[in-house]
C-alpha cells in the first residue's frame, strides 16, 4: 500500500511539472491582430484566442500612437494571471514596435532627458484631457503636462488637430510645459487660466 502511495504521488509530481511546461510553452511568441488599443495595452486575436496585453513596460501610456486596430503584431511575453505582459512587440515587418521614442527607457534615461530639457517642441495634437494633452512630433509622441499653465481647463483652449510649439523640460514621463503657442505664435493657456 505504501509503495502505491509512493508511486501515486511521483506520477502526480510528474504530471504537475508536465502541466508548467506546457503553460510556459503557452508563453512563446503569439502572432495576431489587434482589436483594440489603448493608452497601456492592447486586445489581440490570435486565431484561436483572444489575449489582454499589458504593453507599459514598452510603451508606457503611449501604445495608441504607436499600434492600430488592424495591425499585425508578433508578441513576446509571459502571463501574469488573465494579462499577458510583453517583453517585444514586433509588427508585420519584423520591426520593433515603441521603440526608444516611445519606451520608458528612453523616458527615464539621463541623456536623452539632458538633451531635452528646457527644449522646444512642435507638433500636433492627438488627444486632450483636463490637465494635458499628447503632442505627435512627428518623430516622437509626448505626453504632456499642461496643469501649471491651463489648470483643469485644457479642453477649453486646446483641440485635437492644433498645431502648438511647447517649452518645457521632462518630469519622468511627462513633459512639463512652460510656454504653449499656437501655429500663429499666439500664447495658449495664459497663467490667469490655471487655478495657481
Amino acid at each position: 500500500m505504501k509503495r502505491l502511495i509512493v508511486f501515486s504521488t511521483i506520477l502526480a509530481g510528474l504530471a504537475v511539472y508536465g502541466a508548467a511546461v506546457n503553460v510556459r510553452a503557452q508563453e512563446s511568441p503569439f502572432s495576431g491582430t489587434v482589436e483594440r488599443v489603448w493608452e497601456d495595452g492592447l486586445r489581440l486575436d490570435t486565431g484561436d484566442r483572444t489575449l489582454v496585453v499589458d504593453t507599459w513596460a514598452l510603451c508606457g501610456d503611449a501604445t495608441e500612437s504607436s499600434v492600430a486596430e488592424g495591425d499585425q503584431l508578433t508578441l513576446t511575453g509571459e502571463f501574469d494571471g488573465r494579462e499577458f505582459d510583453v517583453f517585444s512587440i514586433a509588427n508585420a515587418e519584423n520591426t520593433a514596435v515603441c521603440r526608444s521614442g516611445d519606451s520608458l527607457e528612453a523616458v527615464n534615461d539621463p541623456a536623452v532627458n539632458v538633451q531635452a530639457q528646457g527644449s522646444s517642441f512642435s507638433g500636433t495634437v492627438t488627444r486632450v484631457w483636463e490637465d494635458g494633452l499628447r503632442l505627435d512630433t512627428g518623430d516622437r509622441t509626448l505626453v504632456v503636462d499642461t496643469w501649471a499653465l491651463c489648470g483643469d481647463a485644457t479642453e477649453g483652449s486646446v483641440a485635437e488637430g492644433d498645431q502648438l510649439t511647447l517649452m518645457g523640460e521632462f518630469d519622468g514621463r511627462e513633459f512639463d510645459v512652460f510656454s504653449i503657442a499656437d501655429a500663429e505664435g499666439a500664447t495658449v493657456c495664459h497663467t490667469g487660466n490655471s487655478y495657481e
